[in-house]
């Protein structure tokens, strides 16, 4: 594989103030700028820590990503697990990208606990926050392979009237294939790919958002 080269380091900071003003995809032409007031910022989780919201990994993908961070390493310094600023990459064949730090957001769920034997009987319903990776499982199955946390966007105080389309899973639900599976998240909404978090406006190079990659 032909090296790349790193052409910028965006502060986080000029990211956080795209995210804001990004509204939702997908969202029947409703301007809604979900992020607009959020708390951001970045900090360090083991992955175990977190919840996944998706049910797989791909072979091909965690081979890329182990070699894109040995090259960085090696020429910049710079490991993709422990990112804290958007990087701007130009590959091999001349396409320019951006790289930012996996996506943490905290929002409030509504459970219902199911007590142990032994237990008290827990409140009918409980509203507790959750933090989700809604982006980079990749890397966080790496930093989980190499047992080091993971530098992470954290966000939270996102309008609560949009939950994230997928609901949290367990690390034990997710697998690794060699191709996409056809379950590939437990998603929340009956039509899934509505009202869809705006964080690719994070690793944005240029004056447009890059395409979109849910849905394929």
């Amino acid at each position: 594989m032909s090296e790349l080269t790193l052409e910028k380091i965006e502060p986080i900071e000029v990211a956080f103030a795209r995210l804001r003003e990004a509204p939702l995809d997908a969202a029947d032409g409703q301007n809604i700028q979900i992020y607009e007031n959020a708390v951001m910022r970045t900090c360090d989780f083991r992955p175990e820590e977190l919840n996944p919201t998706s049910l797989y990994v791909l072979e091909g993908h965690l081979d890329s990503l182990r070699h894109l961070r040995r090259q960085l390493l090696k020429r910049y310094r710079i490991d993709i697990l422990r990112l804290s600023s958007v990087l701007h990459i130009r590959t091999p064949d001349g396409v320019l990208i951006g790289i930012a730090p996996p996506f943490v957001e905290v929002y409030e769920e509504i459970v219902q606990i199911i007590p142990r034997e032994g237990d008290r009987i827990p409140p009918p319903r409980s509203v507790i926050k959750v933090p989700v990776l809604k982006d980079g499982i990749h890397r966080a199955w790496l930093a989980r392979e190499e047992g080091i946390p993971l530098c992470c966007v954290l966000v939270s105080g996102a309008t609560g009237d949009y939950l994230p389309y997928a609901y949290p899973n367990s690390w034990s639900d997710v697998k690794l294939y060699a191709d996409k599976p056809s379950e590939k998240k437990f998603y929340r909404r009956q039509n899934p790919y509505t009202y869809l978090r705006p964080i690719k406006a994070l690793r944005q190079t240029g004056d447009k958002p890059p395409e979109n990659e849910w849905g394929r």
